[in-house]
Order: C-alpha cells, then sequence, then structure tokens
C-alpha cells in the first residue's frame, strides 16, 4: 500500500540539502513521536552513505519499544532533489521511502514523502499511522528549516 504526504516548505533546495542529508535531522524530525536510536555508536553521525544499512531501535514517543529498524540508503540524488531508501522493521517488514521536492520558485519547494508500506493484515493500520507520522515530520522539518534562518 502506498501512503502519498506533500506539502510546501520555504526554503531552497541548497537549504533543505544541508539538513536533509544528516541523519541527526532525522531524530529531530521525529521526535517527540518516534525514536530512533543506533545500534552502532556513531551510525548517526555525519551524513547519510549510499549503500550503509543502519540498524536502529525504534521506540513510541521514546520509551515504548517498538523493536529493530533498518534503514538503508539506496539513491541521494542531489541533481534530482530524490532519496530513496528500503527500510523495515518489525512491525512493517516493507516500509521504502522515497522523497523528493522541487522549486515553486520565491523560496519555496513543494516537497514530498511516498512510502510503500507492506505489514500483512496490519498494512492498513500501519498506513493510517504513516500519514499522521509523515504530517508530523512534515511540520517538525517546517521547523527546523525556520530555526536555520
Amino acid at each position: 500500500m502506498l501512503a502519498r504526504i506533500s506539502t510546501v516548505f520555504d526554503c531552497t533546495a541548497e537549504q533543505l540539502w544541508g539538513e536533509i542529508s544528516r541523519p541527526a535531522s532525522l531524530r529531530f524530525v521525529s521526535a517527540p513521536l518516534l525514536r530512533f536510536e543506533p545500534l552502532v555508536a556513531g551510525d548517526l553521525d555525519g551524513e547519510w552513505v549510499v549503500g550503509k544499512t543502519y540498524p536502529l531501535r525504534l521506540s513510541l514517543f521514546g520509551f515504548l519499544p517498538v523493536g529493530e529498524h533498518r534503514i538503508t540508503l539506496v539513491t541521494i540524488d542531489r541533481a534530482a532533489n530524490l532519496i530513496e531508501s528500503q527500510e523495515s522493521g518489525a512491525l512493517a517488514p516493507v516500509w521504502n521511502h522515497t522523497i523528493r521536492f522541487h522549486s515553486l520558485g520565491d523560496g519555496r519547494l513543494r516537497y514530498t514523502d511516498e512510502i510503500e508500506i507492506g505489514a500483512g493484515l496490519l498494512t492498513g493500520l500501519v498506513w493510517m499511522f504513516a500519514h499522521l507520522f509523515y504530517r508530523h515530520r512534515q511540520r517538525r522539518w517546517k521547523e527546523l528549516l525556520r530555526s536555520k534562518e
């Protein structure tokens, strides 16, 4: 099942790339709804690396364990403003995430999260959570980008 959530950011592609390329930003935009903790020390330092798998401990609200989540970056294409990851976790064996954005002019971007979800009988429920979570993430992205102005 596919979830697609879009919004408009008041920033340039360069400003967004400055934040989106850092795993630390994932922790900020996910909080406090979800918390990602690396199972390998230092994994969320620096920048995302294509082909690398990031094993993470996932918790809801920072204290309810949800299990392990794995993120493997497949594509980071700055020219096309595209990021693709293949992800999986205890509740959703398939959680493939695509981020796309393009300029609307006047320092604004149209930003879209697209998530392919496969969670067996729980797919519908996980799909509803994805909509809630990615709307939250997009609000947090706006907050993070405003703080960098």
